[in-house]
């Protein structure tokens, strides 16, 4: 399994109790509606959340690396 299938699978639960749990106060057929809606779009939206803030990660850690170090010498 690769790190990509537990955060599909992650962001489709969450998603999908959180829809539940805010359409179940409209009604059983919102729940429903909001059980489907959260599991589509919590995979969807899962692992681009994961992908952006592994890129601001990335940017901010080698960012900061790279200014700290000193520019090379030129040889004589």
């Amino acid at each position: 399994m690769n790190l990509i299938e537990p955060v599909i699978l992650t962001g489709a639960v969450v998603g999908g109790v959180m829809g539940a749990v805010w359409g179940f106060a409209s009604g059983v057929g919102w729940a429903v509606g909001g059980l489907l809606a959260g599991v589509v779009l919590g995979a969807l939206t899962g692992p681009l959340l994961l992908l952006l803030l592994a890129g601001v990660f990335s940017l901010v850690e080698r960012g900061r690396r790279r200014a700290r170090e000193a520019p090379p010498e030129k040889p004589r």
